[in-house]
């Protein structure tokens, strides 16, 4: 049971049942080539920034489905998610939420220790809606058929989506004692978790010893970006002015 797997196939289901032919998928993590769905064109980015890079490819080809997969906390390059949410460009996020770093060579020299960081994680959902997301949710990777559903209603959302996935990384630093292997690791977050849709973000933090709150929390609409930029293009050129995508 790998949780690149898990992940990927709900992916890979929802794009079959989108049945959309003009879909990207970009990473700042890697990938194994044969988990990408055939005839998706993927790009891979330095780290943290992945999300800027979807940004120009939608903009770039507003006909694009855009899917991007980042990691580590939106730490490494976290203001790119402030800010394509804020400007709400429609691309669809997935936080692959493992509590760690992880595979980046220049970071440090050193090992982790053995404990858990002390530094509190980002309450990825409550960021994501303070920042203007649209569409925001949670799941962990055993929960495929959601994770599956949520990735195909995210696809259809005019602005910015965020999906949180709970996973473990290569190292396993949550917290979770006497743990080191993945798969107990991905039943031990499906199994202490709660579902409970429209939850009021601020109440989604992850603790030691709380059940991790899953399920679809926001859902709402703001005019995306490129719909703003034609608006104000239209009140600049008045006749001259020609639509954008």
């Amino acid at each position: 049971m790998n949780k690149s797997n898990l992940i990927m196939t709900a992916f890979n289901n929802a794009v079959k049942e989108i049945q959309y032919d003009k879909i990207c998928m970009v990473s700042d993590i890697y990938w194994d080539p044969l988990l990408i769905p055939n005839g998706i064109d993927f790009f891979h980015t330095p780290r943290g920034r992945a999300i800027p890079f979807s940004a120009g490819l939608k903009l770039g080809n507003p006909k694009l489905k855009v899917a991007v997969f980042i990691g580590d906390l939106a730490t490494i390059g976290g203001n790119h998610l402030m800010h394509a949410a804020r400007r709400n460009i429609e691309i669809l996020v997935i936080c692959i939420n493992n509590f760690i770093y992880k595979e980046i060579g220049n970071f440090s020299p050193e090992k982790f220790s053995c404990y858990s960081e002390s530094e509190r994680p980002f309450n990825i959902p409550h960021l994501a809606k303070s920042c203007g997301s649209i569409y925001v949710a949670r799941w962990t990777a055993l929960h495929t058929k959601e994770l599956t559903n949520t990735i195909v209603e995210a696809f259809n959302k005019s602005g910015l989506s965020v999906i949180e996935v709970m996973s473990p990384g290569a190292n396993y630093f949550a917290g979770i004692e006497n743990s080191t292997k993945e798969s107990e690791i991905l039943k031990y977050y499906y199994e202490n978790s709660e579902i409970k849709n429209n939850e009021e973000t601020n109440n989604l933090d992850i603790k030691s010893g709380k059940k991790i709150i899953v399920g679809k929390f926001v859902d709402r609409k703001r005019m995306k970006f490129i719909d703003s930029y034609n608006a104000q293009l239209s009140r600049i050129l008045g006749d001259k002015f020609k639509r954008y995508g």
